[in-house]
């Protein structure tokens, strides 16, 4: 069995994507898809990274983790392998032994709530405990938050979301992708030049010479009719 594409999203959710080296909440450099020196790889020489570059390292380093899942020989149902590979990807494979060994199916449902240190992966664990346990998937829209980094740390508040889906080849019902950024929602050009990793003053800039352009536009076509 294969991890699915919804259950990638659903990772890529519970990760959100950073696309430039910062300490996680427990000190360790993290970059991309919550991926640290662990996977191979070392977050703090990096520097700055694409979208695209942070997804295909999130793609290729999965299968490390659904090994660990494969290698506990468990008769489970999609949901249920997607839950333990997002559980790997977090805690590693040590644990996801930890939880699975000696346990039913039912069992290992219950005792996922066992893991919720620090404090802020909470939230999470009841999000794999339900994926496990009823096949609810908690992401619905594809939407990841891509979040910038102040002082080696993440800044969740500042970041803006993306539309993973096209990413791993599924429509998105041909709507145009939006941008969230401090609860505004930018859509369009401006979506896909922060996907690009403009700043938000470049963004900002073209977002009003593309206003004062319509404006003028329709100045001139009211002027016309007069």
């Amino acid at each position: 069995m294969n991890v699915s594409t919804r259950g990638l999203i659903e990772i890529m959710s519970h990760e959100g994507i950073c696309l430039e080296p910062y300490l996680d909440s427990v000190g360790v450099w993290t970059i991309g898809v919550g991926q640290t020196k662990s996977d191979d790889i070392d977050p703090k020489t990096m520097g700055k990274i694409t979208l695209q570059q942070a997804i295909d390292l999130f793609k290729r380093k999965i299968k490390q983790y659904t090994n660990a899942v494969d290698a506990l020989h468990l008769d489970l149902k999609q949901h249920q392998y997607d839950a333990l590979t997002s559980l790997c990807y977090n805690f590693g494979p040590g644990n996801l032994r930890k939880l699975c060994n000696g346990r039913s199916l039912e069992q290992i449902g219950e005792a996922i709530m066992l893991y919720t240190k620090p404090p802020e992966i909470t939230e999470r664990r009841h999000k794999e405990q339900r994926l496990f346990k009823a096949g609810q998937y908690s992401n619905t829209d594809g939407r990841i938050l891509v979040f910038p980094v102040v002082n080696n740390h993440p800044r969740y508040r500042d970041g803006y979301k993306i539309d993973a889906r096209p990413y791993f080849g599924m429509s998105t019902a041909g709507k145009v992708g939006s941008t969230a950024v401090g609860g505004a929602v930018v859509g369009g050009a401006a979506a896909a030049a922060a996907s690009a990793g403009w700043s938000w003053i470049e963004i900002g800039l073209t977002a009003l010479i593309a206003v004062g352009i319509i404006t003028a536009i329709v100045f001139f076509i009211k002027k016309v009719r007069s």
